[in-house]
């Protein structure tokens, strides 16, 4: 009887290492065990590129990133709310390997990171007025009048600056400031009359602000369009990730789903002005 039990014993061994062994050596990439974790950090507050909602991420980019998540076979996007100054270090450091931040394209940004070969969709900056002032709109329209100060470290103040640089002749006045006014506030301050125009990129949710709070805006059509791109830590694995993030945008620009995205988000579809 105790022969019984050993050999019966024996079998069982084997057959569990047998099926142990028969797991490990699949080797075709497909398995769980072969997907990699991709960190990707968005900012948790930033209505309508990413936000956080019933303690979920939603938006934007966060939706665009899961869309190019369920391309990526081999990859898994863990997507978390961080601040933006936070990320970028995270990034350089390798904590995070994309951030997305409606971000612009720099010389610096280009040596220091992967990008995509693909927009993830476009900035576009806008001048927004009242009534009154509803014949601004061009850059030249602004010479002479009274701008709502942008941020001294932000983009509209290094694109007004550019201008200027452009135009010495004929350049635009205004003043800085860096006091938090929210958007909402500023355009109220142009519908009062307080400023003549607030030059802002369109995807910060006004048109949301300016519908809600039945405000008498005039929008002006872009004066510049700034395609925006998602970060990569610059690191000889993830370029492999960069490509396939690459074809991953290109496919969801061409069936029309980033374009719905767009349109769900920003009230309109950016991808009209490439």
């Amino acid at each position: 009887m105790k022969k019984v039990f050993v050999f019966i014993g024996l079998v069982s061994l084997i057959f569990l290492l047998g099926a142990c062994g028969s797991d490990g050596a699949s080797g075709d990439g497909g398995s769980e065990a072969g997907v990699r974790t991709i960190e990707v950090a968005v900012p948790p507050a930033a209505k309508p590129l990413s936000y956080t909602e019933n303690g979920e991420l939603t938006g934007y980019e966060v939706e665009i990133l899961r869309k190019v998540d369920e391309k990526l076979q081999d990859y898994e996007f863990h997507i978390v709310g961080v601040g933006d100054s936070a990320a970028e270090v995270g990034l350089d450091t390798g904590k995070y390997d994309l951030i997305a931040q409606g971000l612009f394209l720099s010389e610096e940004r280009e040596e220091k990171y992967l990008i995509p070969s693909e927009s993830n969709g476009a900035s576009l900056m806008k001048i927004y007025t009242n009534e009154e002032n509803k014949d601004i709109e061009t850059l030249e329209d602004l010479v002479g009048k009274n701008i709502a100060p942008p941020n001294p470290s932000g983009g509209v103040f290094n694109f007004l600056t550019e201008y200027n640089e452009e135009n010495p002749d004929n350049p635009i006045e205004f003043k800085t400031s860096d006091n938090g006014i929210s958007y909402a506030d500023r355009l109220k301050e142009v519908e009062s009359g307080k400023y003549d125009a607030l030059v802002l990129p369109s995807n910060l949710g006004q048109s949301e602000i300016i519908e809600q709070a039945g405000l008498k805006i005039h929008t002006t059509e872009p004066v510049k369009i700034f395609p925006t791109y998602f970060l990569i830590h610059k690191s000889e694995e993830n370029e492999a990730l960069n490509e396939e993030i690459s074809k991953a945008l290109a496919e969801l620009k061409e069936d029309g789903t980033l374009s719905e995205l767009s349109v769900k988000y920003y009230g309109e579809d950016v991808f009209q002005y490439e």
